[in-house]
């Protein structure tokens, strides 16, 4: 179950599940994009020219992913799409949502998601424009707050 949701997620970037579940997929969701980060720049050049060594350290590293991760092609899109977002990154490269309780049996939902690797959390922010204050959240300017 874990491993389909894992397929999932790399595929489509985000899922709804639940709490407890989140928390499985988020701990083999990390350990992959870890695995496939370890390799640095590599991970930035063209197939065709990297030497043997690096050619080896690149399959090894996708073997051990696919313990994990059954399809190729997501294995090939963790490796080429989004691992090389986070290679500054030392962790932390999914975010988890509490969504509220599911209706029919009242179990706690959450989307999980990998978090945007081109921005760092906690940097700046938007900014609206001209005068460069930030610009507001849905739910503050719902609730007419600054």
């Amino acid at each position: 179950m874990t491993n389909n949701m894992l397929l999932a997620l790399v595929e489509h970037g985000r899922i709804k599940t639940t709490e407890r579940r989140a928390r499985e997929l988020r701990r083999v969701a990390e350990g992959a994009i870890a695995r496939a980060t370890r390799l640095g720049d590599v991970l930035l050049k063209e197939r065709s020219k990297l030497d043997a060594d690096e050619k080896a350290q690149v399959v090894h590293a996708m073997r051990l992913v696919r313990r994990t991760l059954k399809d190729r092609d997501a294995v090939r899109k963790l490796f080429e799409e989004w691992a090389p977002r986070y290679l500054g990154r030392p962790g932390g490269f999914t975010r988890v949502y509490k969504l509220g309780n599911r209706k029919g049996d009242n179990a706690p939902m959450v989307l999980v998601e990998f978090i945007d690797g081109d921005r760092r959390e906690g940097e700046g922010g938007s900014t609206d424009g001209e005068d460069g204050e930030k610009k507001k959240g849905l739910l503050s300017r719902l609730r007419g707050k600054e």
